[in-house]
């Protein structure tokens, strides 16, 4: 049976491979220069978690960026590029680290290292050498990098607190992988990745899920084009946005419901559930 939703075929483009490890690579040094300028010169440690979590999603955009680029419509490689983008990150951001303390000025065992500058050859060859790299861990560890409560923090604390930090910089860019650009709609006719438009106006809320998607999959679209013509929804209703590139005779189609509520402190707060995504359909029902 032909399926239903929106797949991704599995190309790779040879170019589109290139392009996305120099895109994705480039952007992820780029970003752990700033995550360890951003630890350098602001001196509250307890915002490095913080940092440590925007690194990571900065790396998500970057494969995003990277793959949406690529034209890249493979999943296992986006899995594999988040993997060495993330391992990039907190690879690239210690090699830095180090050859920033190399050139600084001020004191080691939790102190701040407030003066020093960069040097490229530094900086590579402390990135070329990772024995080099992780001995030097070793001896930070002993003296530490950050104090709390004026006492600097070494040992197995320390170790606890980086491999906290490893884990945030590494995962967050896989575990987002798995709903990134290469799940959104391709057209494989015209080589480029679909548009999204949003229907006009709003419809009722779909109450009934499974109706909608049994209706859906047998071919039946009057569920949807009756709603199209209900009036006075209010606050509560659900919006169709159609994938689609001009050309091909696929389309794909979502359907959302939006309902807008208040929170704990009587704020509004407005909730999206999907009810069904990237469906298959044409333009004959557009």
């Amino acid at each position: 049976m032909e399926n239903l939703y929106y797949e991704p075929s599995g190309k790779v483009p040879f170019k589109g491979l290139i392009i996305s490890l120099l895109i994705g690579i480039s952007l992820t040094i780029g970003l752990s220069i700033l995550y360890i300028a951003l630890q350098w010169f602001i001196p509250f440690i307890y915002l490095n978690f913080f940092i440590a979590v925007g690194l990571g999603f900065g790396v998500t955009l970057s494969l995003f960026i990277a793959i949406g680029a690529g034209k890249i419509r493979n999943t296992k490689y986006a899995y594999f590029l988040a993997t060495l983008c993330g391992l990039l990150a907190w690879y690239a951001q210690w090699a830095l680290f180090v050859s920033l303390l190399s050139e600084a000025n001020g004191s080691i065992g939790g102190g701040m290292w407030v003066r020093s500058s960069f040097n490229l050859n530094g900086f590579w060859y402390i990135f070329t050498h990772p024995q080099l790299l992780f001995q030097s861990l070793i001896t930070l560890n002993e003296v530490g990098t950050f104090t709390l409560k004026h006492a600097p923090v070494t040992g197995i604390l320390l170790w606890i607190v980086w491999i906290i930090e490893a884990l945030i910089i590494i995962f967050i860019p896989i575990l987002t992988s798995s709903f990134g650009k290469t799940t959104i709609p391709f057209s494989e006719q015209n080589d480029s990745w679909m548009n999204s438009r949003l229907f006009d106006g709003k419809i009722k809320t779909i109450a009934d899920k499974e109706t909608l998607i049994a209706e859906l999959k047998t071919g039946n679209f009057k569920t949807i084009k009756d709603y199209l013509t209900e009036d006075n929804i209010g606050d509560n209703y659900a919006t169709v946005s159609i994938y689609e590139s001009p050309g091909d005779p696929i389309s794909f189609l979502t359907v959302t419901n939006i309902s807008h509520t208040l929170d704990k402190k009587g704020q509004p707060q407005k909730k999206q559930d999907i009810v069904v995504e990237y469906f298959k359909t044409t333009h004959s029902f557009i």
